[in-house]
């Protein structure tokens, strides 16, 4: 029988010393969605406080917009803790 050498991963018969990339197995497609989701909410968020003339209904807009803005912090760090690169470069940080 012959012996493995170098630390092959035995799954794959990759050398220990070329990197892995792993991200397709850490892919969350219901963390995208939700970004997609909290992005939306914020365009529709900015178009309804452009046509809002109440100023209660505008204090509610900027309110919505902060709690928002927090969820899509929250969504992107939750992001980049996994390593999700391909979905950090697809959902840019907004202004």
């Amino acid at each position: 029988m012959l012996e493995r050498t170098h630390n092959q991963n035995p799954q794959t018969l990759l050398s220990a010393r070329i990197p892995r990339d792993t991200e397709h197995e850490r892919y969350h497609p219901e963390l995208e969605e939700e970004l997609k989701e909290c992005l939306f909410c914020l365009k529709r968020n900015e178009m309804m406080f452009d046509m809002e003339v109440d100023t209660d209904l505008i204090e509610q807009r900027i309110y919505e917009r902060q709690a928002l803005l927090c969820r899509y912090r929250y969504l992107l760090a939750r992001a980049r803790e996994l390593g999700l690169h391909t979905v950090l470069t697809k959902y840019q940080p907004i202004g």
